[in-house]
């Protein structure tokens, strides 16, 4: 059994579909679209007949994309488990199917005219910056002009924040304590009282100046003011949209506990305040060409040292991590151009391409922040056997696997990473590349290995 076979079965040991055939089935797409990601779904497959076994797959009302990742998320909580803190990152994406113009069920999204339908996601990463999977996902779209809005505030999209707020912490061991880590989208009101009134610990970057309590009133002049909590400048790994290298950036820290007034149009309501800690991240002398970042976050963890404000900090960046699992879910699984008849038919897929895009990420983290663990963690030993002869151009292998940095960079190189100095680690667009072409040198490898 290959090594993605093996993961998918574990993966998805709590599928319950209804049908042991189903649940089969579904570690057999998921294995074979984790081996050829960048293929198409035909070409993903190993013949014909298993082309037609996953468009029956995606196309029976048996298999909810729900359960699928309800599956996942049984094998994200058992990789959570035990853990002290875990980071879990929200964003929402939208999918673009305007040129598939036979897909049945989508709605407007971004320019007027294009069509598709959005994603709300949940990721759990480590406090070393390693993602561990999806505890949420959420689709939806949006309704054309001619349709009439359903009423009531569960239909707007900000309260999709709020409703992954609440799940994304559901069945968690409460010794276990969950950081929800977003950008600017998350900063509105009610996002910041459901945290304050739920006790979730929250972290999210300010979108707005909000009028604070005290002089001079506003938000950034008040941090702004703050004393830095030391001389010392920390030194971050700064990441950047789709597949760039990250930079390396030195910013100074402010931190101040505020209390945020309401927004003026809800006076009616008589909201309460909100206190938070506002942490101010300001970068001295950036590179040449690159505009300095001054970030001020929002958190509800109590911040009154600089080595709290710099985990902040270096958690705030692992938000990226979701970003590049969106990225991943289209540049490389490439789920814009499925050829799928509904949008039902397409969201199955997706999630089944969560699995798939996931394991990518964990692997080109792994391989970054553990770098010393055996490659067994994710190859079999004709795979790491292949690996190793086809790097070295030999026949004779060493008794000992590489270890995970290691092997990952070699699989990098069979897609194209060059492993210059400047490079820096490879991306995932490199990894699914080469991982398309380690399936095929294993295959050749256990016909024609020599005897041992």
């Amino acid at each position: 059994m290959r090594a993605a076979e093996i993961w998918a079965c574990d993966e998805l040991r709590g599928a319950d579909l209804g049908d042991e055939r189903l649940n089969l089935r579904l570690a057999k797409i998921v294995a074979a679209l984790a081996e050829h990601p960048e293929r198409s779904l035909p070409q993903a497959m190993a013949n014909w007949a298993a082309v037609k076994a996953a468009y029956r797959f995606f196309a029976n009302p048996r298999t909810q994309p729900e359960q699928i990742m309800a599956a996942h998320r049984q094998a994200v909580l058992r990789r959570i488990a035990g853990r002290d803190l875990i980071l879990v990152a929200q964003d929402t994406t939208q999918f673009n199917f305007t040129t598939h113009r036979a897909a049945r069920g989508m709605g407007p999204i971004g320019a007027e005219g294009l069509q598709g339908f959005l994603m709300h996601s949940a990721l759990a990463i480590t406090v070393d910056g390693i993602p561990l999977g999806l505890l949420g996902c959420h689709t939806w779209r949006r309704p054309d002009k001619d349709e009439v809005p359903r009423p009531g505030p569960e239909h707007k999209e900000s309260e999709r924040w709020l409703e992954m707020l609440r799940v994304s912490t559901a069945d968690i061991d409460p010794r276990t304590r969950v950081l929800t880590v977003a950008d600017r989208e998350a900063d509105f009101y009610d996002f910041l009282l459901l945290a304050v009134r739920e006790h979730q610990w929250v972290l999210i970057r300010a979108a707005h100046d909000r009028a604070v309590e005290g002089e001079p009133g506003r938000l950034w002049r008040t941090v702004e003011a703050a004393p830095p909590l030391s001389d010392q400048l920390l030194s971050v790994r700064i990441p950047r949209g789709d597949d760039r290298p990250e930079r390396v950036g030195r910013f100074t820290l402010r931190a101040l506990p505020v209390t945020l007034q309401p927004p003026n149009q809800r006076r009616r309501e008589a909201l309460p305040t909100i206190g938070v800690t506002a942490v101010l991240a300001q970068e001295v002398e950036p590179p040449d060409g690159e505009e300095p970042i001054s970030w001020l976050l929002l958190t509800t963890l109590s911040v009154t040292t600089f080595e709290q404000a710099a985990h902040c900090l270096r958690w705030y960046t692992y938000r990226w991590r979701i970003e590049r699992f969106h990225f991943t879910l289209k540049s490389g699984c490439q789920i814009e151009k499925l050829q799928l008849e509904t949008a039902f038919r397409i969201r199955t897929a997706l999630a089944v391409y969560c699995l798939v895009a996931w394991r990518l990420l964990y692997l080109m983290y792994v391989a970054r922040q553990a770098p010393d663990q055996p490659c067994t963690l994710f190859l079999t030993e004709p795979e790491w056997q292949a690996l190793y002869a086809r790097t070295h151009r030999t026949r004779i292998v060493p008794a000992e696997p590489p270890d995970v940095r290691t092997a990952v960079r070699w699989i990098a190189q069979l897609g194209g990473f060059l492993g210059r100095k400047g490079d820096g680690e490879p991306g995932v667009k490199v990894l699914w590349r080469g991982f398309r072409r380690l399936t095929d040198i294993a295959e050749d490898w256990l016909l024609f290995r020599p005897d041992t």
